[in-house]
């Protein structure tokens, strides 16, 4: 969706931007805000991931994320947690207004965020990831219906993306809608499906908003350029309360009133953590917790596809 001129000088969406909006996320899976963040701001935090990415690699190697088993086997996709500490805390990332409208007509205004983090595909990726939701079944095999939108997922793309360098590939239109228990261990397997359904290589340009229910079937493609694709992702959450962000005193006291309140259940008083390759609640060996970047911090709870309750 393009917003127009008096949107982007007012930095408030019309009623009518907004329930287009909504009613995308709710019968599509998700929608795309173009171009929303000026550029100087995405300058801003390509430059400090970039540096902060530079930094993680010459301390772990390119082992944490060219040696990895399992489910990022072969894709040099690299989750990493971001330390809430400028720029990457700044209010058009954490409380973007145009975002915050239409969560709010989706999750009400008691919501919180549970998820600071980033995503990036590095070159030389040889597999796309498996096909995934990021939601296990909230309550395994018993729920045969599906539930309404609790979890809403905010990637901010720091270059353009394209085909060539590992864009996220979606099914829309209906994989969010599943009942419940589809997404625990007798649900279908997305991998088994996938290739037989319709589905679309995300697009976007630096500084575009992506919101998406955490439902909606979806991988990581291999980046086939030579350069990082770099992406934020912010988790806000209608009942999770997963603690896993780090917020000095100082930097929440200095928060708005609505920030403060969507990092209300997160861990205040507690030193900006360093750019992390695992949960600041569970920190171990890099080598040891390949499995949390791929979201089992927000399945706490909830039953994988493994049957087992996370």
């Amino acid at each position: 969706m393009k917003v127009n001129r008096e949107e982007l000088e007012t930095m408030q969406l019309r009623e009518e931007t907004i329930e287009l909006a909504t009613k995308l996320i709710k019968v599509n899976g998700y929608v795309i805000l173009e171009d929303v963040l000026p550029k100087g701001k995405v300058d801003e935090l390509k430059k400090a991931f970039t540096e902060s990415l530079n930094w993680f690699i010459d301390q772990y190697g390119e082992e944490s994320y060219l040696n990895k088993k399992g489910f990022n086997e072969g894709t040099n996709n690299l989750g990493l947690y971001l330390p809430f500490a400028p720029p990457f805390n700044d209010s058009l990332v954490i409380e973007h207004p145009f975002a915050l409208a239409i969560i709010d007509r989706i999750l009400g205004k008691d919501y919180s965020v549970t998820l600071f983090s980033s995503n990036t595909s590095l070159p030389g990726g040889k597999r796309a990831q498996p096909v995934h939701s990021d939601h296990g079944a909230k309550f395994g095999n018993l729920c045969k219906v599906a539930l309404p939108i609790t979890d809403l997922v905010l990637n901010i793309p720091l270059v353009d993306v394209h085909d060539s360098n590992g864009p996220m590939e979606i099914w829309p239109g209906g994989t969010h809608l599943l009942p419940d228990s589809y997404h625990g261990p007798n649900g279908p397997d997305p991998e088994e499906l996938a290739p037989h359904m319709h589905s679309i290589k995300v697009h976007m340009s630096a500084g575009s908003i992506l919101i998406r229910d955490v439902r909606m079937w979806h991988r990581g493609t291999p980046n086939q350029g030579n350069e990082s694709r770099p992406n934020l992702a912010i988790m806000y959450s209608a009942f999770n309360r997963n603690k896993n962000i780090h917020i000095p005193q100082e930097t929440y006291n200095n928060l708005s009133d609505r920030a403060k309140h969507l990092f209300r259940w997160q861990k205040i008083g507690s030193p900006a953590i360093e750019l992390m390759h695992e949960s600041p609640q569970k920190k171990s060996k890099v080598e040891k917790i390949g499995v949390l970047i791929r979201g089992v911090w927000w399945w706490r709870g909830a039953y994988s596809r493994s049957g087992k309750r996370i």
